[in-house]
């Protein structure tokens, strides 16, 4: 698929759901169902009706990612269509579109092209320091460690898995943090999320891992189970605050932050489990995500987590729903 003169080795499928899964942990229902339909893909217009179609209307070209509504006749590239998405309805070059674009789905070339800049003023002295890793400190962590309102209202009120996902709020930025480690403790980023406008925040450029995987190695006596590998069963889903009310309710889980990687499928590979319990999301995009767990992870066995038709996520789920989850586990 070329846009605006790139390649990008990837079909347009996997971009939609992408863009329909972070817009989605960004409390956006836009996009919402795509139907492939000879050369394009269609779906639901997000330029009338506030994006709310029961049906889709509009289509997008697989070659170059031409949008067209054939309701409302709006007609425009990908990269703007995925800026007003997130908000973005200023920015008719559609340039946050293209970066987007660009970060999630650039081919190698562009990859390494990013990472060929000409630093005249580093230090020669000290080779391959471009190669040393760099941690969230704890000076910043610290600087996070509030309450917020927020958590109680979306339903996370132990204050015990609060302190151990280390759970809290930046006050400049008015936003819920997210401290995501390696399976060392140490801090790789903060993921944050605005009270106010609902968007997700991710620093540039970082591979998202599983999140969840250190607090599953260093859980008490469940820390013992996993690191001498006779763990039962994991949970899988989506968001993070999905995988803190699982926890809050007793159940191991991990978040995906998305829709899978590679490396969360690597990892995946290698938790010391025999089960894996899928709880993406009860939409296509999640239903993609599961079959591409399972097309990825090998020698392991896969149940799923059911939804009732009503139900979204886990989010949407009661207290006594979370607990009793496993109900919904089907083969």
């Amino acid at each position: 698929m070329t846009i605006n003169s790139v390649e990008f080795n990837c079909e347009l499928d996997e971009v939609l759901n992408e863009l329909m899964a972070q817009l989605k942990l960004n409390g956006i229902d836009y996009i919402r169902k795509l139907k492939p339909s000879g050369n394009s893909i269609q779906i639901c217009c997000p330029y009338h009706n506030n994006g709310m179609e029961r049906k889709p209307s509009a289509g997008i070209r697989k070659s170059d990612g031409m949008f067209h509504c054939f309701t409302c006749n709006e007609v425009h590239s990908l990269p703007e269509v995925i800026s007003y998405c997130f908000g973005h309805t200023d920015d008719i070059l559609g340039t946050f579109g293209m970066t987007w674009l660009l970060k999630n789905f650039a081919t190698i070339q562009i990859e390494e092209r990013k990472d060929v800049l000409l630093d005249f003023s580093r230090d020669i002295s000290t080779p391959n320091n471009a190669n040393i890793e760099k941690y969230v400190t704890e000076e910043e962590l610290d600087s996070y460690r509030y309450t917020h309102p927020y958590w109680a209202e979306r339903g996370i009120i132990d204050d015990s898995i609060i302190d151990l996902f280390d759970l809290g709020y930046d006050i400049v930025t008015k936003c819920i943090t997210f401290p995501v480690r390696d399976i060392n403790g140490n801090c790789l980023f903060v993921a944050k999320r605005s009270v106010q406008t609902k968007f997700f925040h991710y620093p540039e450029g970082v591979k998202k891992p599983l999140y969840g995987l250190y607090e599953l190695y260093n859980w008490g006596k469940y820390s013992v189970a996993m690191n001498v590998g006779s763990v039962g069963e994991i949970i899988v889903c989506e968001s993070m605050i999905d995988c803190v009310l699982l926890w809050q309710e007793g159940h191991y889980t991990v978040a995906l932050n998305g829709l899978g990687n590679d490396l969360q499928f690597k990892q995946l590979q290698n938790l010391p489990c025999r089960k894996i319990i899928l709880a993406t999301d009860n939409d296509d995009a999640g239903r993609g995500a599961r079959k591409r767990i399972k097309q990825s992870v090998k020698n392991k066995l896969f149940t799923e987590i059911q939804f009732p038709e009503e139900i979204k996520d886990i989010g949407e789920c009661s207290q006594e729903q979370i607990k009793n989850i496993l109900n919904w586990e089907v083969f």
